[in-house]
């Protein structure tokens, strides 16, 4: 009789885009670890349950994320697979983000029938999109658009185009990749056109801090470019005390040993923004992002936060 192969459970949400991102982590891990078996575990967060737009009007912090978390520290799942975009600089106590794998395309995208750019949008056409970044860079590129709120899964608000109900949607090339999906309606936007947001096309895998086994597990999915650029990212949010809602923008490099990034922060009332450039030893990325949010917030940068929370943008 063969023994008895231990259970490793990963948690995620249960979107298709998720599950696709889940499936791709457990097949690496099992590819890794034949002597164990990996299980996965759908869990139900706030911001599925609850998808309207007011929701996201409230600076609730974590509505996707949360509920994973929660489940990860009580033993019921031992990974959690997120989109890192959508969780918190604040990692709750007794977990750790132990690896990330290899970035994909950091860019956003217009998905239209017509497979539009920003420049070829009819005048005052309909752009949808529920990103307070996005929407910001779109009606400064683009005063004349009309820019309105969707949400949803990825395959309803494609829906919602392909019906004519928009001109166009702006999503993340990211999801696309990985779904093999509405490629041929996607037109990729020049990230110095609009910023991605703080860890755009990453994935971050967390673990409890203490479950060494599972620790060295994902230690070897670890992508180190892809941690540096990310976690320069992350403290730059964090030092500004943004969430993952926050109408900013980043764009980080690395080349020669260093690390470069990019940022704006934009008002939700205006066209201002603060925007600022910093490089520094790719060993120190996450110095690099401490000082650039420094900066911006020694120019103002804390009073356009201020105005994100009073309109109900950040979470």
């Amino acid at each position: 009789m063969k023994p008895k192969l231990k259970i490793i459970r990963i948690g995620s949400r249960g979107s298709l885009l998720a599950l696709t991102q889940a499936h791709g982590v457990m097949r690496a891990l099992q590819q890794k670890n034949p002597k164990y078996c990996f299980k996965l575990s759908v869990i139900k967060t706030t911001g599925d349950v609850y998808q309207g737009v007011e929701l996201f009007k409230k600076n609730n912090i974590g509505v996707f994320t949360k509920e994973i978390e929660k489940r990860l520290l009580s033993g019921d799942v031992d990974i959690a697979v997120h989109s890192l975009k959508d969780l918190p600089t604040d990692v709750p106590q007794g977990l750790v983000l132990a690896a990330f794998p290899a970035r994909l395309d950091t860019r956003d995208v217009l998905i239209s029938k017509k497979k539009y750019t920003l420049k070829t949008l009819p005048k005052n056409a309909t752009v949808a999109t529920g990103s307070p970044r996005r929407k910001r860079q779109l009606q400064i590129l683009r005063p004349d658009l009309r820019v309105v709120d969707l949400r949803g899964n990825l395959d309803t608000r494609v829906g919602r185009v392909l019906k004519n109900d928009f001109h166009a949607i702006v999503v993340a090339r990211a999801g696309l990749l990985r779904l093999k999906r509405y490629l041929k309606y996607a037109t990729p936007i020049p990230s110095h056109q609009i910023l991605p947001a703080v860890g755009q096309a990453a994935l971050g895998l967390e673990a409890r801090i203490d479950d060494v086994t599972t620790l060295k597990m994902l230690t070897r999915l670890d992508h180190a470019p892809t941690r540096a650029r990310v976690g320069c990212e992350r403290a730059f949010l964090k030092t500004l005390h943004g969430g993952c809602r926050v109408p900013v923008g980043v764009n980080s490099k690395i080349y020669r040993g260093k690390i470069e990034l990019q940022a704006f922060v934009f008002s939700t009332l205006n066209n201002r923004w603060i925007s600022g450039i910093l490089s520094g030893s790719v060993k120190k990325y996450e110095a690099v992002g401490i000082a650039l949010a420094k900066k911006l917030l020694s120019r103002g940068a804390g009073k356009l936060m201020q105005e994100a929370r009073d309109d109900g943008a950040v979470s």
